[in-house]
């Protein structure tokens, strides 16, 4: 069975919207490459099964001569150990408005236990929990704004003032001409 030209409609499932109408926007030989979805207007490779019967494996692409890197897996960085501590001292509660020292160790009500390992710049310090390392706040100051009081026992009138000559915001008296 031919497969359908360039610019006619074929059935592939988008990955951006999930629509199956596309039109074919690109073949090499009797094999489609492309397609532009119909609803949402991406491109992307064909995934169809006449790929999969032609070209062997739906892995390989032919813009890239049938060979695919090889990604390199990296191992997860290991977690950071614990900063040496004193075991005799026990362990504050943590606020953010508290200063600590590297070393010290705190109680946070999410993370547990943990220790401080440096103080990266001011109003932060860095914590070493079991989970992981957290930057958390720290040494914040109390705020020095107020709320603003309303105002009370102003008189408020019932009417706007009324224009007169002596407020500013009245219009300029119109001078007769002769």
């Amino acid at each position: 069975m031919a497969t359908p030209g360039v610019g006619q409609d074929i059935e592939d499932i988008c990955t951006r919207c999930g629509d199956t109408w596309h039109v074919v926007m690109a073949k090499v030989g009797e094999r489609v490459i492309k397609v532009v979805c119909k609803l949402c207007g991406s491109q992307h490779n064909y995934r169809g099964e006449n790929n999969v019967a032609a070209g062997g494996s739906s892995s390989s692409s032919s813009w890239g001569g049938g060979r695919r890197r090889k990604t390199l897996r990296r191992a997860a960085p290991a977690p950071p150990s614990a900063p040496d501590f004193d075991p005799t001292r026990p362990p504050r509660a943590y606020t953010a408005q508290g200063s600590y020292a590297p070393g010290e160790r705190i109680v946070h009500p999410s993370f547990g236990t943990g220790v401080v390992a440096a103080t990266p710049g001011p109003g932060k310090v860095d914590v070493v929990f079991p989970t992981g390392a957290r930057t958390l706040a720290c040494a914040k100051a109390a705020s020095t704004l107020e709320r603003p009081v309303a105002a009370s026992h102003v008189p408020i009138a019932d009417r706007p003032p009324e224009r007169g000559s002596d407020t500013p915001d009245a219009p300029p008296a119109k001078v007769p001409q002769a």
